[in-house]
């Protein structure tokens, strides 16, 4: 009877033990979503594991594959629950496969003309307008000051959404 069980891979070898895996025939499962971030100044989409470290694999336990499993690259071991392997219910890899990445988005950064609050040391909860990145650590905004816009230079950890 195949089962889901967990496994734990070495760090950010996820998809090096996801294709070594693959190539031996042995089914397995590493849900991701989408995350934007910043990358020499352009704006990047790219998948983030939703369980860093971690993916499923589908084994019978007669088959006999476990250790060729646990022994694949990228893998370090399976995650043990006792003296068991942990099994991971059908409706849960079920419920995680439904799941499209898209749907999950997560910026890390506002769009342009985003509004967004100021809280930094100078700025207490003021209203803003992001307008674009200027480097990785830092953002330009826009700010309405004794009725002039004036642009600024802030740090991304110094703004957040408007809520």
């Amino acid at each position: 009877m195949e089962q889901w069980y967990l496994l734990y891979c070495k760090p950010k070898q996820e998809q090096r033990a996801l294709e070594n895996l693959a190539n031996q025939g042995i089914e397995s499962f590493f849900p991701a979503h989408l995350h934007s971030k910043l990358s020499r100044g352009r704006r990047v989409d790219a998948q983030k594991p939703l369980f860093p470290n971690y993916l499923f694999v589908k084994l019978d336990v007669n088959s006999g594959l476990f250790s060729r499993a646990k022994n694949t690259r990228g893998v370090s071991s399976f995650v043990m629950y006792g003296a068991e392997f942990q099994v991971v219910s059908n409706a849960i890899i079920d419920a995680l496969k439904a799941i499209n990445p898209k749907d999950y988005h997560f910026d890390e950064l506002p769009k342009k003309g985003e509004a967004v609050v100021l809280n930094n040391d100078a700025y207490h909860e003021l209203d803003a307008i992001y307008l674009e990145a200027d480097g990785d650590k830092r953002c330009i905004l826009l700010l309405q000051l004794l009725n002039k816009d004036v642009k600024i230079s802030v740090k991304n950890s110094d703004i957040a959404r408007r809520a």
